[in-house]
């Protein structure tokens, strides 16, 4: 059911759709505190919001990688926009266009729907979800969430769509390495900024959780430069990267071919010593337990019904 961290959903236009246990975490988190956003039932309307417009978000990014002729397989969605498994072009142009097509995709909405939300009554702004600034009504609602995701989808940071268009704007004019190494300080930054908004204001606890992550990807990306002595590919964590549970069970599965490695070590060097101790003394020197044992290999390497020595 749950693979590369996310809950299989469905399939659009060739491209499978999963729902990250984030995103579960964190509507449930959302109801819990329902009461500083508008209620119950505007909860579960800007649940149901931005559901929808994570999806068109990430739509946005797949249509862009096609249009740069690439391809595009997978989506993992999160509330702040989630993960599109793409396969585009090495070059800055097409990494810089298909980094703006999801938060694209949010303006586009807002702008929409914005006329309707000015003209109604009693309605200041669009308020945001994030900031715990409540809105009510339904129209207002989905403007303050794509209000919300094409803001923080905007800052310079990994796992951002800011922090891609950040290093795909510089790649193309100081290099890949470059701009990586300049993407690694502005993460921190961003993520230092956030922690004190969030410690300063007491604001939503995605803030910090936001800035933990950012955190995260930027001292992991610093590492993997300095390891490599070369340019991190980023990108990797939107494409091919295997998720957090197929990565656990790849580790599983290579700890029961080491252990069976070992244990087949094991039981040849017996055999070997074995097989030697009757060259030398002769198979009455072997004990029943050793015989068994010899009958038992003998088994394993050449199947049932067959004995290496009676």
């Amino acid at each position: 059911m749950f693979d590369r961290g996310g809950l299989r959903i469905g399939q659009v236009a060739g491209i499978t759709v999963r729902l990250h246990w984030i995103f579960l975490l964190w509507g449930l988190f959302e109801l819990f505190n329902a009461d500083q956003t508008g209620g119950s039932g505007a909860t579960f309307l800007y649940l149901g919001f931005l559901f929808g417009s994570v999806f068109l978000h990430e739509l946005g990014h797949c249509r862009a990688a096609r249009q740069v002729g690439g391809d595009a397989k997978e989506v993992i969605l999160w509330p702040l926009g989630g993960l599109a498994a793409v396969d585009i072009p090495e070059r800055p142009l097409p990494h810089l266009a298909v980094a703006i097509g999801g938060p694209v995709v949010n303006l586009i909405l807002w702008l929409a729907l914005l006329p309707f939300v000015i003209s109604m009554e009693g309605v200041e702004g669009v308020g945001s979800f994030f900031l715990h600034k409540p809105v009510f009504e339904p129209i207002a609602i989905a403007a303050a969430v794509n209000l919300d995701l094409f803001m923080f989808n905007l800052l310079p940071a990994l796992p951002l769509d800011g922090g891609r268009i950040l290093h795909s704007f510089l790649w193309s004019r100081r290099g890949q390495e470059n701009a990586s190494r300049v993407l690694v300080r502005s993460g921190k930054v961003v993520a230092i900024v956030l922690a004190v908004t969030w410690f300063v204001y007491s604001t939503s606890g995605l803030l910090l959780a936001l800035a933990v992550l950012m955190w995260i990807n930027s001292v992991h990306m610093g590492r993997t430069l300095s390891e490599s002595d070369g340019v991190e590919s980023w990108q990797s964590s939107r494409s091919s990267r295997p998720g957090w549970w197929q990565r656990k069970k790849d580790h599983w599965r290579q700890q029961r071919q080491q252990k069976a490695f070992e244990q087949e070590k094991q039981i040849r060097a017996r055999v070997d010593a074995l097989l030697k101790k009757v060259s030398q003394e002769g198979i009455e020197s072997l004990s029943s337990e050793e015989r068994r044992f010899l009958d038992r290999a003998s088994q394993r390497y050449e199947g049932p019904g067959k004995s290496r020595r009676k």
